[in-house]
């Protein structure tokens, strides 16, 4: 009689088990609530190819210049088309056209700020 029910414990045990595993494998995977940081100096996106399209840098202090923060957005080509800086004493946008013939800069260093077009050899400044 005492195996019997031993047995018969033994089998319960081992459908809940069962059970337990088949109720993980059934019910649908959830992201963690609480994201986690990635920390570094640099942080490069690359395509298939293994070429770098977007790039997030600090840029050291240069001869007169402080430290900069620079996000670049590059095309295929490895040129890059829009480049977003942080320093210290300003910060600074800029757009590229895909022949390099045309850009955009949108910059504000210290109390100055500037609007640069170039479109086919010509430039317009605007200044406020």
């Amino acid at each position: 009689m005492k195996r019997e029910a031993m047995l018969g414990a033994l089998t319960a045990l081992n459908l809940v088990l069962l059970l337990g595993i088949g109720v993980t494998q059934i019910l649908p995977a959830t992201a963690q609530d609480d994201f986690g940081i990635v920390r570094g100096s640099a942080f490069e996106l690359v395509d298939e190819a293994g070429r770098v399209r977007a790039s997030l840098t600090i840029q050291p202090p240069a001869e007169g210049a402080s430290e900069t923060v620079l996000l670049r957005l590059i095309q295929p080509n490895g040129q890059p088309a829009a480049k977003i800086s942080a320093s210290a004493t300003g910060a600074g946008l800029s757009f590229v056209g895909g022949d390099d013939q045309s850009y955009l800069i949108l910059e504000a260093d210290g109390p100055e700020t500037a609007l640069r077009m170039v479109e086919g050899g010509g430039e317009q400044l605007v200044l406020p």
